[in-house]
C-alpha cells in the first residue's frame, strides 16, 4: 500500500511550504516527544540507572542495522560526519603518491580529513562535475574511470548535496573492492529515503547524521565499520567503550580491551537520553513507513514539482539522475533572481537557493497544496 501523506505528524502551519529538509528535517511529533521524555526523565536523576547508560544504545543500534542491513555489531554512534571521517582517516594507511578521490564540491566534512592527509604525501583527485544535461551519467563515469591502481581510498556522498545526483554506489563500490582501495560514504541526504545495502556496495565505511532526511536531532549519528576497522583506534578514549563498563563498581578496574564490535568507535553522546531517544523514535516511524514507501512518495512529489519548473522554462534535471527527494534546478535566462528570492520569501516557500540555481528537497509532509503554491512562484503568477 503506498504512504499517505504525514503531515500530520509534524507541527508545519499550512501556510509554510517547506521544501528544504536537505537543509534540515522538521522534527516529526514522535520524535519531539520522546526528547521531551528524556529531558523530564533527565530532571529525576534518581530514576536514571547504569542501564541507561548503554540498552537505549543498543536499541538504536540494532535498529539502524536493520536500516542499512548490517550487524549491530558494526555501527557505532559518532556525534556528526566529521567525528566518523577523522575517525577512519587515523586508520587507513596511504602511502605516498597514492590516490584519495572526491568529488568536486564535496561537502566539507567529507573532505578535510583527506586534504589533511595529503599534507602527507597523498594526492587528492577530484572528480570534477560535468556540464549538460547528462552530467550524472558522465559524472558517475568520469567516477568510475578516476579510480585506479594507485587509488587508496574513495570518499563520496550517496547523492550530491548541491543538486541531488547519485552515484552509483554498487559500481563504485566494485571498483573499489577490485583495486583494493577504501571506500567511503556520506550519507546524510539521504539516509531513510533512499535504500542502501553496506554489504551490495562493499563499504568500509558509511556515515550519515540524521538531522536531515531521517528527521532525527543534530548532535548523534551513526557510522558503520567493516571489518578493516575491527582492530583500530578510536579517537576517544571513554571509559564507557571499555569491555565491563557496564559494572558502575568496578570502573577502577581499568581494561585496556575494548567493548565488543565497533563500539570502541562510540561517542560517549550516546549516553544523552534525549539524543538517542529521538535517534531511535525517527529511526521507528521509518521502519513503520518504510524505506521504499518512503522513497516512492518523495519521488511522485519531487516529479510533480520538477514538472512545474519545467513548464516555467527552468532547467531541471533529467529522471532518476537525482534522489529521489533532492534536485536542482536553474531559471531561465534573464530572470531576476533577486526577485524571485523575495517572491519564495514573500510566499513562505522555503528552498536553498545558491547562487543561479535552486536546491528544493521534498518529504513525507509535502503535498498538493505545496507543490500549487511552488507552481505559482516559479510562473512567475504570485
Amino acid at each position: 500500500m503506498p504512504l499517505a501523506c504525514q503531515r500530520h505528524l509534524f507541527d508545519i502551519p499550512r501556510d509554510v511550504c517547506y521544501l528544504n529538509s536537505a537543509y534540515m528535517g522538521p522534527t516529526p511529533r514522535p520524535v519531539r516527544e520522546a526528547g521531551e521524555g528524556a529531558l523530564l526523565l533527565r530532571a529525576a536523576p534518581w530514576q536514571i540507572g547504569s542501564a541507561d547508560f548503554f540498552e537505549p544504545a543498543e536499541t538504536a543500534r540494532r535498529l539502524i542495522g536493520e536500516l542499512i542491513n548490517a550487524s549491530p555489531e558494526h555501527i557505532a554512534f559518532v556525534p556528526d560526519v566529521a567525528n566518523a571521517i577523522a575517525t577512519v582517516a587515523k586508520n587507513v594507511a596511504i602511502g605516498p603518491q597514492q590516490q584519495i578521490v572526491v568529488l568536486a564540491d564535496q561537502f566539507p566534512s567529507n573532505v578535510y580529513s583527506w586534504r589533511k592527509l595529503a599534507g602527507h604525501g597523498a594526492r587528492i583527485r577530484v572528480v570534477e562535475r560535468p556540464a549538460g544535461e547528462d552530467r550524472a551519467r558522465l559524472w558517475n563515469e568520469r567516477l568510475l574511470s578516476s579510480i585506479g591502481r594507485d587509488t587508496a581510498l574513495v570518499a563520496i556522498e550517496t547523492a550530491h548535496w548541491t543538486d541531488g545526483t547519485l552515484f552509483d554506489l554498487v559500481a563504485v563500490g566494485r571498483r573499489c573492492r577490485e583495486v583494493g582501495a577504501w571506500f567511503v560514504v556520506d550519507a546524510t541526504q539521504t539516509i531513510g529515503i533512499e535504500p542502501v545495502d553496506v554489504g551490495a556496495i562493499f563499504a568500509d565505511a558509511l556515515v550519515a547524521h540524521p538531522y536531515k532526511s531521517l528527521l532525527a536531532h543534530y548532535g548523534l549519528g551513526f557510522a558503520y565499520f567493516s571489518d578493516r576497522l575491527a582492530d583500530g583506534s578510536p579517537l576517544e578514549e571513554s571509559w564507557l567503550m571499555r569491555r565491563g563498563s557496564e559494572d558502575f563498581s568496578r570502573l577502577v578496574d581499568y581494561q585496556d580491551a575494548y567493548s565488543p564490535g565497533m563500539r570502541r568507535y562510540d561517542t560517549s553522546t550516546r549516553a544523552n537520553l534525549s539524543l538517542t531517544g529521538m535517534l531511535t523514535a525517527a529511526l521507528e516511524l521509518f521502519r513503520q513507513w518504510q524505506v521504499p514507501r518512503v522513497r516512492r512518495y518523495c519521488a511522485e512529489v519531487s516529479k510533480k514539482l520538477i514538472q512545474c519548473a519545467q513548464s516555467a522554462g527552468y532547467e531541471v534535471p533529467q529522471d532518476d539522475s537525482h534522489a529521489a527527494h533532492l534536485f536542482g534546478i536553474r531559471p531561465p535566462a534573464g530572470t531576476d533572481l533577486e526577485a524571485l528570492r523575495r517572491a519564495l520569501q514573500t510566499n513562505r516557500i522555503y528552498v536553498s537557493v545558491r547562487g543561479d540555481a535552486m536546491r528544493v528537497s521534498t518529504h513525507v509532509y509535502n503535498d498538493e497544496v505545496d507543490v500549487g503554491r511552488f507552481a505559482e512562484v516559479v510562473s512567475g503568477r504570485a
